[in-house]
């Protein structure tokens, strides 16, 4: 045990150090398989399992290319597929962390989908009614993100295991990874915001804007579609450090921006209400120098 304990630590401080994501293993847990390497065809889960003509498949999915290391771990006895599921969450959260995809239960889909189609990991095949599943993205400092799938099930005879998947891609998507729309949805439900992935480019002349990728803008367009009945206020916010007439001028431009693109893609701009408050609002900064929230307004 200790052994195998070791080689887990070993590999996760040697992935550390290329790419900068560490996560401790869970204690005393048995590690089945492990693995590491290049592989130019992974696919990435940002859905569950449906059927779909006869058979069990993935309603979204993002192929990549990179380096994957992934680990098979069996929970010591006692311990849930919720908790082997929330230590490793909780350790991403430390990161710069957006959820793409999260799915518990029968609403996965199948555990023999999971894990004989898509891990292809037998210990990994237990109760449909208890198994956990997340897709996520972690941004680190050489630009070069993870995407982290971590799967937790139990089976029959009460043995826990959790799949932990890192991938570290070769070069980033220019049209973007978008979350589930599920995922926005359930973030505007229970914290009434979400952030949008911007990233802020310069041009020639120095004018500064938020580079909209089309699989974000579209994943948030289905959002506001979907629920019709909602208004949203777009929030700029900027902490460059300049005055803050200035910054929140510059946030309200990355508003208006993603205002604008959101009408181009047939949003109703009656919906949608800009506002930059500059940097009046550093919670949730992070290492972030500027930020576009989507804000779900409550009608009195």
């Amino acid at each position: 045990m200790k052994v195998l304990l070791a080689i887990v630590l070993l590999g996760l401080c040697q992935l550390s150090s290329a790419a900068e994501l560490l996560l401790q293993p869970y204690h005393n847990a048995r590690v089945v398989f492990q693995s590491s390497g290049p592989v130019d065809d992974y696919v990435f889960a940002l859905g569950s399992y449906k059927k779909i003509s006869g058979s069990w498949r993935l309603d979204r999915q993002q192929r990549l290319m990179g380096s994957l290391t992934r680990y098979t771990l069996e929970l010591p006895e006692g311990h849930s597929a919720r908790r082997g599921f929330d230590f490793y969450l909780d350790q991403l959260q430390n990161f710069n962390i957006r959820e793409l995809f999260h799915c518990s239960g029968r609403d996965c889909g199948t555990s023999n989908s999971w894990a004989n189609n898509h891990f292809k990991i037998l210990q990994l095949y237990g109760l449909d009614q208890f198994q956990q599943y997340g897709a996520y993205e972690v941004i680190n400092a050489d630009a070069k993100p993870f995407y982290v799938a971590l799967y937790a099930v139990q089976r029959g005879n009460k043995r826990v295991y959790m799949q932990v998947d890192l991938m570290h891609v070769d070069q980033v998507n220019d049209l973007g990874i978008a979350a589930n729309p599920e995922s926005i949805l359930r973030a505007l439900e229970a914290n009434g915001y979400y952030v949008f992935p911007d990233v802020l480019v310069s041009d020639l002349q120095g004018k500064v804007s938020i580079k909209i990728k089309q699989a974000h803008l579209q994943a948030l367009v289905d959002v506001i579609n979907a629920r019709p009945e909602w208004m949203f206020a777009i929030v700029g916010h900027d902490y460059e450090p300049v005055a803050l007439s200035l910054q929140q001028k510059s946030s309200r431009a990355y508003a208006e921006q993603l205002i604008a693109a959101l009408v181009g893609a047939g949003v109703s701009g009656n919906r949608l209400v800009p506002y930059g408050v500059g940097g009046l609002a550093p919670a949730g900064k992070g290492d972030r120098s500027a930020r576009v929230e989507i804000v779900k307004i409550h009608h009195p």
